[in-house]
């Protein structure tokens, strides 16, 4: 199975399971997984620059709505003006076939900056962004 970059977002959304990602978690994870992903991502994966709140693709975006009018992921709305995405039980499945298609060692970096992403609030994951790739804050509008 080729593995395209948006199946690599299917599977950092499924990572995120029931509690899903913000636009910005879902940025950040893609991120950190382009920065230290391996060989196992495809040649056109998503490529970042320094934008309001840092490393910003706005790709991920047009893949992410194709996810959506797929039926892999589901937009849950946050009350904020953007959606939550969570992957749906097709989305689920999906992901696990990408998954066996890629190097383990693929899936369980993915799993973890999900993981780690979740667990910060937004000023905590941004300040991490930054403090390890102060290159990307050049444009940012946060300054927290």
């Amino acid at each position: 199975m080729d593995v395209r970059r948006k199946d690599i977002a299917m599977l950092v959304i499924t990572s995120s399971e029931k509690e899903g990602l913000s636009p910005v978690q879902l940025q950040k994870s893609l991120f950190l997984v382009a920065k230290s992903g391996g060989a196992d991502l495809p040649p056109d994966f998503y490529k970042f620059s320094p934008y309001n709140y840092g490393p910003f693709c706005p790709e991920i975006y047009d893949d992410t709505d194709e996810l959506v009018e797929e039926g892999l992921v589901v937009g849950i709305e946050s009350g904020f003006g953007w959606s939550r995405y969570v992957a749906s039980p097709t989305g689920s499945s999906r992901a696990k076939q990408v998954e066996e298609g890629v190097d383990s060692r693929l899936g369980e970096y993915i799993h973890g900056v999900v993981r780690w992403v979740q667990s910060l609030d937004f000023a905590a994951l941004l300040r991490a962004i930054y403090a390890k790739y102060p290159e990307y804050r050049v444009n940012s509008i946060f300054q927290g």
